[in-house]
């Protein structure tokens, strides 16, 4: 401390991650010091440092006295400073944080070490999987907020709440379990009072007496509700939420929220919200590069996007991401597949696999408020590490939590990368890799504006440039896989690539989606949104653009979907010119929602005029109805001439319309 206190050192914002602060490429160690004086009037029985965010390695000293350390990039960890932190005196807070870099072939990419998944090591981050630059950019730095907190004598550690419905007893047992943490082990008694504020306001109080006689310990708290106002998502009701305040004359005052529900994923991979079954429509979420700067604002807006684009389940990827987004989920009906931060291999040495299991149960404790998450997975494209490493994981999570679905990876044979990686998209006819897809997709450009702020002028229309790769880009992919036809300057490639992406989308989504009750559950398309600028299988770009894909997973996510089986795209007009000319198609009517719908009418329209109205008198709750084009009459008017038509399919409940859906044809002289 005596020898930086006289240096001018430079200023850094916190939180923040250290390459947004001007860090750039910086792997390694950063000494971080912070002088303050507090308040006399301040000083009370127990003093605690806490930090809710550091990447990766954290050691602290406090008044030159060292604390303690800490590794992991997400957890919240605190050390007890009463006996040194000083009031209405100068105190000096050291913090050396370590984000190192990992050794390239020897250790990265194969064995790896630090646990920060997607962050560390993905094909949509800073230098894709490359082995001289997958590692760029590196996270490091104290994202989140430091802050003391001063009690009375007992610190909550975390409060975690449980609960358990009663459904034919229209009841539900709520579960509240804190731990906490005081100086000293003396007998201490408190009066704590509770009290639960159902989404109706309606409040229970209820008072308990507390008797603590160790230093740290736990205690569990029973509370049963009469008709529970459940958590449910968006699609199938509210997302309701509790409140829940802890308060006593020793313990200090707690403020959570909670919701009551039940998942359940059965033997068929089904999946269940409070006994009801829901087909899963899902995407894949890295909201951030760098968790500081995922501020309220874009958590909105991301969250927003995803519930107007249709979708029920997001699957955060390969990380444990900010509390604010979890807390947003839950108000907005968003379910949660929660990875834990583990992308491809890693070590498999007994130490690495106990801190694995270690954090991992840090990431279930820190999260397991949360209403909206229904799946704990261990891993993500593990390979044979699934049958190595994640057995120990899955069980640490049970250890914590039994009443939500844990996954022990999702592997690459629930990852569908037809007309991607192989093949084309075609083969999605078959549905592959079926029941429960959570990964599948394209990458797309973004717009040019967007592409300009990160692709150098001169490298523009180069697609084979280090800068394209750099970011992201795919040249293998989409020349020789998906065939992309890079047109004839940037704009046209633009729009080519966010085409075949959209065209992909449209044909997996259609195949699976008329798989619903039979062979296919549920599925997850793979991007949202790009983590940094890139180029990546996002339908949202970095700066949130939307691509051609979002109003394709927007369509095709419909709750209510009319999915169009396009048999035939071009007519000779002399068929059309002698009459009675039937438009070649099928299609299925998809219902995900849990209620029926009556007297509706199927509107087919070309032109703005109406070409065909089918009835259609019941559209039964959680179903799937195909109508073949043998049962189907619709003729196209012998009054259309050579051209591209767009024909519009309306779905109508009374005088409501209730689903959208669209398809061009072309008429050609023969």
């Amino acid at each position: 401390i005596k020898k930086y206190k006289n240096k001018n050192l430079p200023l850094m914002n916190i939180p923040s991650n250290w390459q947004l602060e001007g860090l750039n490429n910086f792997s390694g160690s950063i000494w971080f010091f912070k002088e303050m004086i507090l308040p006399k009037n301040f000083n009370n029985n127990l003093s605690i440092i806490q930090f809710n965010g550091v990447d990766y390695f954290s050691d602290v000293w406090l008044n030159s006295i060292y604390l303690g350390n800490h590794e992991g990039y997400f957890q919240k960890f605190y050390f007890d400073v009463s006996d040194i932190i000083k009031f209405n005196d100068e105190n000096v807070l050291v913090v050396k944080v370590t984000s190192p870099l990992e050794e390239p072939n020897k250790v990265w990419p194969y064995k790896k070490k630090l646990i920060k998944g997607i962050f560390n090591h993905h094909d949509c981050r800073p230098g894709g999987w490359s082995y001289e630059h997958g590692q760029d950019q590196n996270t490091g730095g104290i994202w989140n907020d430091v802050f003391i907190q001063l009690f009375n004598e007992v610190f909550i550690e975390s409060t975690n709440i449980s609960t358990k419905i009663n459904f034919e007893n229209e009841t539900a047992l709520v579960k509240i379990s804190f731990s906490y943490y005081r100086k000293s082990s003396s007998y201490l008694k408190d009066r704590i009072e509770i009290t639960i504020i159902s989404p109706s306001s309606k409040k229970i109080k209820i008072q308990k007496e507390l008797k603590l006689s160790e230093a740290r310990g736990s205690t569990d708290i029973f509370i049963e509700l009469n008709k529970p106002e459940l958590w449910w998502s968006w699609d199938l009701g509210k997302p309701d939420l509790y409140e829940l305040k802890i308060s006593g004359e020793y313990i200090n005052s707690e403020n959570l929220t909670f919701g009551i529900r039940e998942v359940m994923l059965n033997e068929k991979k089904e999946f269940y919200l409070n006994r009801k079954k829901l087909f899963v429509r899902g995407t894949n979420v890295i909201p951030t590069q760098f968790l500081s700067e995922l501020d309220q604002k874009k958590i909105n807006s991301q969250i927003s996007l995803i519930k107007e684009a249709n979708i029920n389940i997001i699957r955060v990827h390969a990380h444990v991401n900010r509390a604010e987004y979890y807390d947003e989920c839950d108000r907005q009906g968003i379910l949660v597949w929660q990875d834990f931060a583990l992308q491809w291999t890693y070590d498999e040495s007994p130490g690495f696999i106990s801190n694995a299991s270690s954090q991992i149960k840090d990431m279930v404790k820190q999260l397991y408020n949360h209403p909206s998450i229904a799946f704990w997975c261990c891993h993500n494209e593990p390979g044979d590490q699934i049958k190595t490493l994640d057995p120990f994981l899955y069980d640490a999570v049970l250890s914590i939590d039994n009443s939500r679905i844990v996954r022990l990876a999702s592997n690459y044979e629930e990852h569908p990368y037809d007309g991607w990686y192989w093949g084309n998209k075609e083969h999605f006819a078959a549905r592959p890799m079926g029941p429960l897809v959570t990964e599948f997709g394209a990458q797309a450009l973004p717009e040019i504006t967007s592409l300009k702020r990160f692709i150098p002028k001169k490298e523009l229309n180069k697609p084979g440039s280090e800068s394209w790769s750099y970011h992201d880009f795919q040249n293998e992919q989409t020349f020789n896989i998906a065939e992309v036809d890079k047109g004839k300057n940037t704009e046209e490639f633009i729009e080519n690539s966010q085409q075949y992406q959209s065209q992909l989308l449209q044909t997996a989504i259609d195949f699976y989606r008329r798989g619903k009750n039979k062979d296919i559950t549920g599925i997850f398309q793979f991007m949202f949104i790009d983590c940094w600028p890139s180029i990546t299988w996002s339908v949202v770009d970095y700066y949130g653009k939307k691509k051609s894909g979002y109003y394709t997973l927007k369509k095709a996510y419909q709750p209510l979907y009319v999915s169009l089986g396009i048999r035939q795209k071009k007519y000779s007009l002399a068929d059309i010119q002698k009459g009675n000319k039937k438009l070649n198609i099928d299609f299925w009517v998809i219902n995900d929602y849990q209620k029926e719908f009556n007297n509706c009418r199927l509107i087919f329209n070309l032109n703005e005029k109406t070409i065909s109205k089918i009835n259609i008198n019941n559209i039964s709750a959680d179903s799937l109805t195909h109508f073949s084009w043998e049962q189907n009459e619709i003729i196209l008017p012998r009054t259309l001439k050579a051209g591209k038509y767009k024909i519009i399919v309306e779905l109508y409940y009374g005088n409501k319309n209730i689903s959208v859906n669209d398809f061009e044809i072309e008429i050609v002289k023969v």
